[in-house]
C-alpha cells in the first residue's frame, strides 16, 4: 500500500463519535496536501458523465463520474495550459441509481475547480483528490470580476492525532471564500519549499 492510498484511507476511515450523521476525515494541513499532490491544477470541468467502471479490475462494477478536466494553470506537476486530464470519483446518477461515498465531490460540467491530485487520476478507487474534499477548491467570479475559491465541506467533522496518537476532534479546514490569487500563492509557497 502506497503512502497516498494509505493517507486516502485513513482519511476516509477516521471515525469518532462527533456526529452520527456526519463524516469524519483526518485534518490534512496544506503543506502535507502539496506534499502528497503529484499535480496541482487550476482548471475547467468540461464534461462530467456517470459510467459503470470496475477500476479494480475485480468484476465488481459501479458508477463513477468521469470528468474531462482543461488545465488553465499548473501549480505543481508541470502540466502545459490546456491539458485534458480524464478523473474518475466514485459515485453518480445512472437512471434511477444513484451510488454516493461521504467527502467525494463529484464533478459538474463547466465548474472552475482547483485540484491537489494524486498520480492516480483515472483509476482511483474514490477519488484521485487528495484528503477527499481538503484538496478541491470551487472558483467563481465576483461581482468586481475578482477570482475568489472556497472548499466545500458542509457535514464533515474532522480528527487529528494528539500527543499520545490518540484522535481528538480537530477544527475543521477553513471553508471562507477568500482571493484564489491567494490561495494559489499559499499552494506555490509549498511548492517552492
Amino acid at each position: 500500500m502506497t503512502r497516498r492510498t494509505a493517507l486516502w484511507c485513513a482519511a476516509l476511515l477516521a471515525t469518532a463519535a462527533i456526529s452520527s450523521s456526519a463524516l469524519t476525515l483526518l485534518v490534512i494541513s496544506e503543506a502535507q496536501i502539496v506534499r502528497e499532490s503529484e499535480r496541482i491544477a487550476l482548471g475547467t470541468v468540461l464534461t462530467a458523465e456517470a459510467q459503470w467502471l470496475d477500476p479494480d479490475g475485480d468484476g465488481v462494477q459501479s458508477i463513477y463520474t468521469v470528468a474531462r478536466f482543461r488545465i488553465d494553470q499548473s501549480i505543481k506537476g508541470g502540466d502545459q495550459a490546456g491539458t485534458i486530464l480524464t478523473l474518475h470519483v466514485f459515485g453518480g446518477t445512472i437512471g434511477n441509481r444513484t451510488m454516493t461515498a461521504p467527502g467525494v465531490p463529484l464533478f459538474r460540467k463547466d465548474e472552475r475547480l482547483l485540484l491537489c491530485l494524486t498520480r492516480e487520476v483515472a483509476t482511483a478507487r474514490f477519488s484521485a483528490v487528495v484528503g477527499a474534499v481538503q484538496g478541491r477548491w470551487v472558483v467563481r467570479t465576483d461581482a468586481n470580476g475578482v477570482d475568489r475559491a472556497r472548499r466545500e465541506m458542509d457535514g464533515i467533522s474532522f480528527m487529528t492525532k494528539d500527543e499520545t496518537g490518540s484522535l481528538v476532534e480537530a477544527q475543521a479546514p477553513t471553508t471562507e471564500e477568500e482571493p484564489l490569487a491567494d490561495v494559489i500563492a499559499r499552494l506555490q509557497a509549498e511548492v517552492n519549499r
